[in-house]
């Protein structure tokens, strides 16, 4: 699978997110204000969770809004406003969201699985609960209190805080053309259980880095390589990354003093002379 999205799907990025298209492209800032405060450390067990499920909503999401594309020929014409993606390890549901005039329902879903994305439907009952109604307002508030952007075509991933109540929502910087790797320009942003409270921005980079994809060698993938300086690990969007792009990336702290291998969702310390 490729990791790059085609222009469709950014484009149905850029109309559905509540990310990117809040300033046009030709404004979006090259170096992203990051925010002073350090950013929440959490142990790589839990980095390695948190990427793997980015990695599974994002999936699901690309394949979902390419059925649903094929499908609906005008989005905004439809009233989309968003998506939610319900993922329980093995399936996940994409709920898109719309508003024709009369508030914000359910549109469409899809179940996506290992085989694919399965057909659009449209459910009996297309109340949201309140559940979803709460999530999608914390992605919402989420997208309205990024500092800055790289470029246009944010997405989002999202869970329920697993040390208390509310949401983390991640903003995930796009590439830009085939065979570029965002390492930087992500973001991952706690809201509260009220759906609207932001409770803390981590900028997970302090740049919007990008890399080249290095060409397999003898049948195996090459590592790439990014330097890291807003906390002593990995995060989360690396594991996200070395996911998306099927390959190790190796990334390196304390100025480099720290290598650390990001590989099939795991994090390990390389030894070091």
């Amino acid at each position: 699978m490729a990791s790059f999205r085609p222009a469709l799907a950014v484009s149905l990025a850029l109309l559905l997110s509540g990310v990117a298209h809040a300033q046009p492209a030709a404004s979006v800032s090259k170096s992203p204000a990051r925010p002073t405060a350090p950013i929440k450390a959490y142990e790589l067990p839990q980095l390695e969770a948190f990427g793997t499920a980015i990695y599974r909503q994002d999936i699901a999401a690309w394949l979902a809004s390419d059925a649903l594309t094929a499908k609906v020929s005008d989005l905004r014409a439809a009233g989309l406003k968003g998506w939610l993606v319900q993922d329980d390890g093995k399936t996940a549901k994409v709920r898109f969201l719309r508003d024709t005039g009369s508030g914000l329902e359910i549109g469409y879903d899809v179940v996506v699985d290992g085989k694919g994305a399965g057909p659009v439907t449209e459910p009996a009952d297309r109340k949201l609960t309140d559940e979803e109604r709460l999530a999608f307002s914390a992605r919402q508030a989420a997208a309205a209190a990024q500092p800055a952007a790289c470029r246009a075509g944010y997405n989002t991933a999202m869970v329920k805080n697993p040390d208390g109540d509310g949401w983390i929502v991640w903003l995930l910087a796009p590439a830009p053309a085939a065979g570029a790797i965002p390492v930087g320009g992500h973001y991952r942003i706690f809201v509260a259980a009220d759906g609207k409270t932001v409770k803390q921005v981590d900028a997970l980079s302090a740049s919007c880095l990008l890399i080249e994809k290095p060409k397999a060698a003898e049948g195996k993938p090459a590592l790439a390589f990014a330097s890291h300086i807003v906390s002593p690990t990995p995060v989360e969007t690396h594991v996200f990354l070395s996911r998306l792009y099927k390959l190790p990336l190796g990334v390196g702290t304390n100025g480099g003093k720290d290598i650390w291998i990001v590989e099939q969702g795991k994090v390990r310390k390389a030894q070091t002379k």
